[in-house]
């Protein structure tokens, strides 16, 4: 039987994933993501690995500034759940602009996760994505950036 209480919760701490990321929030990522998480990016253009939350939050601290902001949707999850242990696919749409480079990058994965239930609370023990599209040009000088998510 599907235990669909905590398949929704599983959806929110996705969706707070996304918003701690796209907001560079480490409060909030440091509440969701297990301590000894691990984080795994596969892309035409890198490939790399984070093991615990003290390299995964300094990894975002330094990814998404006021220069490097992005937008990440995640959809159609497939999420099991078995007992206190879980794992989701979840499809990801996702825009990175990067005011140093000047570019703009947009792009298409599948997130693969593993979430644990620890003091009653889900949190992502393992999360990473293989790239399925991914498109990266110069950003149009017409275009005007009028706010930025990271202060």
């Amino acid at each position: 039987m599907l235990d669909l209480v905590a398949i929704e919760q599983i959806k929110q701490l996705k969706a707070r994933y996304f918003r701690g990321v796209d907001t560079c929030n480490l409060e909030l990522l440091r509440s969701i993501l297990s301590p000894d998480v691990k984080v795994r990016f596969d892309s035409p253009t890198y490939q790399f690995e984070l093991n615990g939350i003290e390299e995964a939050i300094e990894f975002y601290r330094t990814s998404f500034t006021n220069r490097r902001f992005g937008m990440h949707n995640g959809h159609t999850p497939e999420i099991a759940v078995n007992g206190d242990e879980a794992t989701g696919l979840w499809y990801l749409n996702d825009v990175f602009i990067n005011l140093d480079e000047q570019t703009l990058l947009n792009g298409s994965a599948i997130y693969e996760d593993c979430y644990v239930k620890l003091e009653g609370e889900w949190r992502i023990l393992r999360t990473g994505y293989k790239r399925l599209l991914e498109m990266i040009g110069p950003l149009d000088p017409q275009w005007s950036i009028t706010s930025q998510p990271i202060n």
